[in-house]
């Protein structure tokens, strides 16, 4: 028996991120392909994808819905591709409502494409105050471009978080060895 070389290795380690994808109409749908494109092209090195795709209609479809239901719940990353006017319809509010819960403390991210942010008058399409709502609502990161990293180091236990708690690092280093200023007295 040969021992594995090192990149056998790392393709034993890759991690599979579950990404469900959620697109209005065929326009927004595109959009989302870029977006998986780049997400898959930035980060297939390390990680494994396993994308599942669902028009806003599909979801008006109880078997489509159940089985969007269980991939979101589950998922480390939700894309909405949504067009910019009119509202998320109840269809898919009622799909969304259906998952919100069952996440749990589960982290991931919802990204909302094509969000325009603030606009020229300071307002939000009604679509993406939605979806940030839906994201603050059930713990995820709330994005709208491809993240620079898709994971984060996240302690595991209590003895963990103890410990990067007790470090001292040199920026804390520095702060704990300032004098102490004299307090001002003001008459």
């Amino acid at each position: 028996m040969t021992r594995p070389t090192n990149i056998e290795l790392e393709l034993e380690e890759k991690r599979t991120w579950s990404v469900v994808v959620v697109y209005e109409d065929a326009a927004a749908r595109e959009e989302a392909v870029r977006f998986c494109d780049l997400l898959i092209e930035r980060f297939w090195a390390r990680y494994e994808f396993d994308v599942g795709w669902w028009s806003f209609a599909m979801l008006e479809e109880d078997d489509s819905a159940r089985e969007a239901t269980r991939k979101a719940t589950e998922a480390a990353l939700i894309v909405f591709a949504p067009r910019l006017d009119g509202e998320v319809p109840i269809a898919v509010q009622k799909w969304i409502e259906g998952w919100l819960g069952d996440r749990g403390d589960r982290e991931g991210a919802l990204v909302g494409l094509l969000d325009p942010g603030a606009g020229l008058s300071g307002g939000l399409a009604s679509k993406y105050v939605y979806l940030r709502t839906v994201a603050h609502r059930c713990g995820l990161d709330y994005l709208t471009q491809l993240p620079e990293d898709i994971a984060r180091a996240i302690p595991d236990s209590l003895e963990s978080y103890n410990e990067r708690a007790a470090q001292v690092t040199s920026v804390l280093d520095e702060i704990l060895h300032q004098p102490a200023l004299p307090p001002h007295l003001s008459f």
